[in-house]
C-alpha cells in the first residue's frame, strides 16, 4: 500500500512544502494502519517548517492528530480494534499523510456525533490541555496568554469545569468568542499588565503562554502571585527561567474525557478553517500568520 506525505526538505515559508508518494512498509505488530479521513494542524507544525524549532534532521514530516479508518492490522495483534473501526488519536510528526501506521495504544473511536474535521482534531489540543491542568495542579485562577487557538479554547473549558476562574488574553477580535467560553477576557498588547492587575482576580494562582511573546512572558512576572505556577507551551526559549516549559504527555484515557466531553456537547470544539490535503502550503501560511480562533484541519479524500 502507498501512501502520500508531506514533506519538507529544507527550511522556509510553504513553498518548502512538497507531495511524497513512498510505500508503506509491512505492518509491525502493535500497529494499525489508518486510511486518514481529517488531520489538525498546529502552530508548532508551521514553526517546524519554518525553521522555528528543528527537533529532528530534514527531510521532515508534519501532524500531530488525525482522524481516519482502519484498514490493515498485523495479524500478531490482540486487541478490540477490527478492520473498518473509525479512530481517532495522535502521532509524532507524521499525521499529514494519506496513510498512517499508528500504535493501537494511541487510539481512541470515533463517536458518531463527531465530523472528521472536528475529530481529527482534537487529539493534539485536548491532551496538551490536560497535561496543562495536571501540571498546574490545585489552583483558583488561571491566566492564558494567546487562548483563542486550540489548546487555549479547550484549556479554557477544562479549567472552568474544574472550578477555576479563567482570564484569558487574544486579540480584540476574538474577546467575544473567549467570553462565550467562560473565560473573562482581555485585549493582548499595550497596557496589558495594567489592565490584568485591574481584573477582580489578579494577582493570579498560575499562567500559561500559549504564544511566546515577551509581552506575555512580562505579564505573567508581573502578574502571578509570589511561588505560583508559571508555564509555557511556546517551545521557545522564553527570556524567564521562572517560566516552566510544559510538554504534552499523551494519554488516551484523558483524551477519551475530552472526545466524550465534545460529543455530547458538554465542550464547544471550533474548527474555524479547513483545506483539502492538497490545499497545505495555504493552510501552513495561514497558520505563520497567527491570531487564529479554533482549530483548522487537512481534509483527505476517502479511497476508491
Amino acid at each position: 500500500m502507498q501512501t502520500t506525505v508531506l514533506m519538507a526538505n529544507e527550511y522556509g515559508a510553504s513553498e518548502v512544502l512538497e507531495f511524497v508518494t513512498e510505500e508503506l512498509p509491512p505492518l509491525s505488530p502493535g500497529m494499525a494502519r489508518i486510511e486518514v479521513r481529517a488531520a489538525g494542524i498546529n502552530p508548532i507544525d508551521a514553526r517546524r517548517m519554518a525553521g522555528e524549532f528543528k527537533f529532528s534532521p530534514l527531510p521532515q514530516s508534519f501532524g500531530t492528530e488525525f482522524a481516519g479508518v482502519i484498514v490493515a492490522l498485523n495479524s500478531e495483534n490482540v486487541s478490540n480494534w477490527q478492520v473498518g473501526d473509525e479512530v481517532l488519536g495522535s502521532g509524532g510528526a507524521f499525521t499529514h499523510a494519506t496513510v498512517i501506521d499508528v500504535p493501537l495504544e494511541n487510539l481512541v473511536a470515533r463517536p458518531e456525533t463527531l465530523d472528521w474535521a472536528v475529530a481529527g482534531s482534537l487529539a493534539g489540543a485536548a491532551q496538551t490541555a490536560m497535561t496543562i491542568l495536571d501540571e498546574i495542579g490545585e489552583v483558583q485562577s488561571l491566566l492564558i496568554h494567546g487562548a483563542s487557538g486550540g489548546v487555549g479554547s479547550i484549556t479554557i473549558q477544562l479549567a472552568r469545569a474544574r472550578g477555576i476562574d479563567v482570564i484569558a488574553t487574544a486579540s480584540a477580535k476574538n474577546q467575544a468568542y473567549l467570553r462565550s467560553l467562560g473565560a473573562v477576557a482581555v485585549t493582548y498588547g499595550d497596557g496589558l499588565i495594567e489592565r490584568l492587575k485591574e481584573t477582580k482576580l489578579s494577582p493570579f494562582d498560575a499562567s500559561i503562554v500559549m504564544s511566546g511573546t515577551e509581552e506575555a512572558t512580562q505579564a505573567s512576572l508581573a502578574c502571578v502571585k509570589d511561588g505560583g505556577f508559571m508555564g509555557s507551551i511556546a517551545g521557545r526559549k522564553l527570556s524567564s527561567e521562572k517560566i516552566k516549559n510544559v510538554w504534552v504527555k499523551r494519554n488516551p484515557e484523558n483524551l477519551k474525557q475530552v472526545v466524550d466531553g465534545v460529543a455530547e456537547g458538554r465542550f464547544s470544539w471550533v474548527v474555524s478553517a479547513t483545506y483539502p490535503f492538497e490545499k497545505a502550503q495555504k493552510a501552513y501560511a495561514n497558520i505563520l500568520e497567527g491570531h487564529t480562533k479554533g482549530k483548522s484541519a487537512l481534509i483527505f479524500q476517502e479511497s476508491n
